[in-house]
């Protein structure tokens, strides 16, 4: 499926409403649709908690999309109103428990009210949820940009016009070997994009932007490759994204896989430049930029730029696999490891960002979500069983990365925020198994390097965790060099940061990069190549042969087992102007 050359291709999921089809009312426009959506059909198993992030509908004047509000009083210019007679409703008689099953109506006629005059550009309202749907081995769809579909987010609901294939993103791939290039995912309702059992897929050079929830996701899909492509304004509805489990937080990222063998995202850009965001505010609905979780097994994570993201990577209840050479700037948070074993951390560059790295333990273990009151399973996650994992956080290597003027505000290393540089996090596993803290989390940890602004302002560097303390930190590190030295720190774990640069000074005058932008703001201004006569050239440690393949396949510029420099080696934005 493919644009002829210069063509431009759009699936959508609207329908164009001629200028004769609005009739006006007062001081709104209306018209009808054929088509209702269910409101009730989300992640959250209570929808009322999501607001009007749950209602499916849109419409769009000249492309722009207007906002939906929940009475026909509230309309106003830029807003809309779908009044939907005989709407789908919980069987829960309490009306906050989807996981019970739906009431769903015959097919009927909703009216539109739109606060905006319609008839003065192209008005769009929703009609589909699903543009595309592929079972076939070997499907290739290159330049079909697809735009404004309004699935739900449950994918068994069974809509009276639509049927099945309602919910929950508008393009599902399921067959092995697809490759999907050179398009565009913009505008869904919820998500645009999932691979579903579809081994080998590649995703490349593609953008998905402003999505309702998610962006995109896979599961089950081994080998599965995303590169090139770009990411930006999801989760643009505003679902939750903090609080309890399986909120819509359980799905909504700017990428979400889950299941997974030998995954990699690699040279993408997730860019929030264009967003005003408090990152110290844990309430700002910011997705996770790239989240690998319940099952990842040997993913790549190498060569992504991140700038403005609520969190760059998040690594939970998986195995092994490679971060190296990001850059991530100006974010909430940077890179998060929780309940995973084996995974390597290797030069990356975080500048500007809030929590850079947190490493620690989850107290879920052996595949398993949920226990009863005597420590048994009762929500066993049966890939993550399969395949023996034990989600206990061991074996961490952390080197060569660079950690520079971290985004700071008063009081942060103390409660709410817990704001470090690199922060440790040990847990007792709620089925008794293991009590792992920061003495049993790491490998080896060495010659990252780390520039902050003056110790008044960060006067801590590396927190530590002990197993037979109950505060939320045990120790606080304000040097590298008193890390191997302290008698409660494991001298089994490799280097502790004997070989660690760790520098004062202000920003303009950062003794790592080309030029590192001032303001916490200053979004896509640095040049993060190493200046001449950089402490962190030439002096990391020699990457292994696996993570030196992560980041340069072809061994052409970055190699094993030689001298290396500090930071991120390659990447889409090392110049980021």
């Amino acid at each position: 499926l493919q644009a002829e050359p210069q063509g431009e291709v759009w699936l959508k999921g609207t329908e164009v409403v001629p200028a004769d089809r609005w009739q006006k009312e007062g001081s709104l426009w209306k018209t009808t649709s054929e088509q209702s959506f269910c409101r009730v059909c989300t992640t959250n198993a209570d929808p009322k908690k999501e607001g009007m992030a749950a209602y499916p509908e849109q419409a769009f004047i000249n492309d722009e999309p207007l906002k939906q509000v929940a009475r026909k009083e509230d309309v106003k210019p830029g807003t809309f109103y779908v009044d939907d007679p005989n709407p789908t409703t919980l069987k829960d008689p309490k009306n906050e428990n989807n996981r019970l099953g739906f009431n769903i109506p015959p097919a009927h006629q909703v009216t539109y009210y739109l606060g905006s005059d319609p008839t003065q550009g192209t008005a769009e309202i929703s009609k589909y949820t699903r543009a595309l749907t592929s079972t076939g081995k070997r499907f290739k769809m290159r330049g079909i940009n697809v735009a404004q579909f309004s699935p739900n987010q449950v994918w068994d609901f069974k809509d009276p016009r639509l049927g099945s294939e309602s919910g929950p993103v508008a393009v599902s791939i399921n067959g092995a070997d697809s490759v999907i290039q050179d398009s565009t995912f913009a505008q869904s309702a919820t998500s645009s994009f999932f691979f579903n059992h579809a081994e080998n897929g590649r995703f490349v050079n593609n953008k998905v932007l402003d999505n309702g929830g998610a962006g995109m996701g896979g599961n089950y899909s081994h080998n599965l490759t995303i590169e090139n492509s770009e990411f930006s304004g999801n989760n643009a509805e505003g679902f939750l994204t903090n609080g309890s489990l399986c909120t819509a937080y359980c799905g909504i990222a700017d990428v979400k896989i889950t299941h997974a063998k030998s995954v990699t995202f690699r040279g993408n850009k997730v860019d929030y430049s264009q967003k005003k965001v408090n990152h110290t505010d844990k309430n700002n609905k910011m997705p996770i930029a790239f989240w690998c979780d319940e099952g990842c097994i040997g993913t790549a994570t190498v060569n992504n730029f991140f700038t403005n993201v609520g969190q760059a990577v998040g690594y939970e209840v998986s195995s092994g696999g490679v971060i190296a050479s990001n850059i991530i700037e100006s974010s909430g948070a940077g890179i998060n490891v929780m309940g995973s074993d084996k995974v390597k951390i290797y030069n990356n560059t975080i500048s500007r960002t809030f929590r850079p790295i947190n490493i620690g333990e989850d107290k879920r273990a052996k595949g398993c979500n949920a226990y009863d009151t005597n420590k048994k399973c009762i929500s066993g996650e049966k890939w993550s069983q399969s395949q023996k994992l034990s989600w206990d956080t061991t074996g961490t290597q952390l080197y060569n990365n660079i950690i520079s003027s971290r985004l700071t505000v008063q009081n942060d290393s103390s409660g709410p925020y817990w704001a470090y540089p690199i922060r440790t996090i040990g847990a007792d596993n709620l089925d008794g198994s293991a009590k792992l803290y920061s003495n049993d989390l790491f490998e080896g940890m060495d010659y990252d390097a780390f520039y902050r602004s003056r110790p008044q302002a960060e006067p801590y560097v590396l927190t530590w965790d002990l197993k037979d303390k109950p505060d939320p930190v045990n120790i606080l590190f304000s040097r590298t060099s008193e890390i191997a030295s302290n008698p409660a720190v494991n001298k089994k774990i490799d280097g502790l940061e004997r070989h660690a640069l760790d520098q004062f000074g202000a920003r303009s005058a950062n003794p790592f990069f080309v030029k590192e932008a001032d303001g916490d703001a200053d979004f896509k201004k640095s040049d993060y190549h190493l200046k001449a006569g950089s402490p962190a050239r030439g002096s990391g440690k020699a990457l292994p042969a696996d993570v030196a393949k992560a980041i340069d396949p072809s061994g052409t510029t970055v190699k094993p087992n030689a001298a290396v420099d500090r930071g991120a080696l390659v990447n889409p934005m090392m110049k980021a102007q």
